[in-house]
């Protein structure tokens, strides 16, 4: 006579597991998709930078005074060209003892005192670059950079660029929920990827070339390529 009363403690829990697996909500379902997207936009200006190096056999300061010296013959150079005043740099200097090893002695001989200071400035007319690579050159810099061209108008490229990157990401989605017989809903989260330098084009011509030619060099530097990438996690709905 006590099976009865066994039987339903038993059949009791196993009904409210019952009733609490069904009443468990079922975890909706998300499509990831990721997009990219590009824009292109043409140069505005371009940083020319390099350095000028002196060596002197005397004293740190017999070197300064020498590139001093060449500094202000390039700077000279530089505000006759189409230059934006406030980008002009000039500021960093570097002063090292060189040696020269005596393999006789076998010891490190003192040949002097180098001093080397750096440059840069941003040239506004870029049908310049050439002609300015060639005076620069002639003013004394001892090492020339290449051209890094830019715009200012790299964050609204930038902008558009993820419009691009997003509409692709919601193309694809519809896509993928349209083959799997789910409703597209909501974005649930959106990242954008790493955020990269634009793509410069590199320089026509080396600059050892530039250098030796009797005429200036041409430089185009086509277009730069600002680039965006986005991952997108949207819902489904019934």
């Amino acid at each position: 006579m006590t099976a009865l009363p066994l039987l339903g403690a038993i059949l009791r829990p196993i009904a409210l597991i019952s009733l609490c697996l069904l009443a468990a909500p079922v975890a909706a379902q998300t499509i990831s998709v990721e997009g990219r997207g590009m824009v292109e936009i043409m140069p505005e200006f371009t940083t020319l930078s390099g350095s000028v190096t002196q060596l002197s056999s005397q004293t740190p300061a017999a070197a300064q005074e020498r590139v001093d010296a060449a500094m202000n013959a390039l700077l000279a150079t530089i505000e006759r060209l189409p230059a934006d005043p406030p980008s002009i740099n000039a500021g960093q200097l570097r002063i090292q003892p060189r040696y020269r090893w005596n393999s006789v002695t076998e010891t490190q001989e003192l040949l002097g005192y180098e001093a080397t200071r750096e440059f840069s400035f941003r040239l506004l007319d870029l049908d310049k670059v050439g002609e300015a690579l060639q005076m620069l050159s002639q003013a004394g810099a001892t090492q020339l950079d290449g051209p890094v061209y830019g715009s200012g108008e790299i964050e609204a490229a930038r902008a558009a660029a993820l419009k691009q990157a997003y509409l692709s990401a919601l193309e694809d989605a519809r896509a993928l929920a349209l083959a799997s017989g789910l409703n597209l809903g909501p974005p649930e989260t959106i990242s954008t990827g790493f955020r990269a330098p634009p793509i410069f084009p590199v320089m026509g011509r080396a600059a050892t070339e530039a250098m030796s030619a009797d005429a200036a060099p041409r430089y185009e530097p086509g277009q730069l390529q600002v680039t965006a990438s986005v991952s997108v996690v949207f819902t489904t709905v019934p």
